[in-house]
């Protein structure tokens, strides 16, 4: 059994994998060719500009000048401004975000919409299209006192009704 290298050339099709397709997972299909390169250039390159934000912050301006001769470059007030600035942008957008989803996108208290939505299968409701809506409520109300055979929603008024409700039920 040989040892071969592992090389990323365009002719060389991946293998499909049929049980990650037939699960959940999302399996991409988009293999670029030299993918690895690609990756390991992005690594190099995010650890050079490391080290040089490192030595811009860090090493005094008469050594910059003088042993790099490097003349021209933002003062090193930005070297530590940019990371704060960024670092309170994201906090910023976080909490905004969190307060506008909390007093916009949040329906009141008394909204119909924070109890039903389109995907609502209410009790009793079920080949029900020839009841009135009076009968309806009569099956629902049957459900309440029966034991489930499935997952229904139960209109609102009806479980205040029967939790909240001061007449005993006979």
């Amino acid at each position: 059994m040989s040892l071969r290298s592992r090389t990323a050339s365009p002719d060389i099709q991946p293998v499909e994998d049929s049980l990650a397709r037939q699960s959940d997972v999302t399996v991409s299909t988009n293999i670029t060719p030299y993918a690895e390169y690609k990756g390991f250039f992005m690594y190099v390159l995010s650890a050079l500009v490391l080290v040089l934000w490192t030595c811009w912050a860090l090493l005094p301006e008469w050594f910059i000048q003088d042993y790099l001769s490097i003349h021209y470059y933002p003062d090193n007030y930005w070297s530590l401004a940019i990371p704060a600035y960024s670092l309170m942008a994201m906090l910023f957008v976080y909490i905004a975000l969190a307060l506008y989803n909390t007093e916009v996108k949040t329906f009141p208290l008394d909204d119909i919409r924070n109890f039903i939505d389109e995907h609502s299968a209410f009790a009793g409701a079920v080949g029900t299209s020839g009841l009135s809506h009076h009968q309806q409520v009569a099956r629902a109300v049957e459900y309440v006192h029966k034991a489930p055979s499935g997952v229904w929603d139960l209109p609102i008024t009806l479980v205040n009704e029967v939790l909240y409700s001061d007449k005993e039920s006979t």
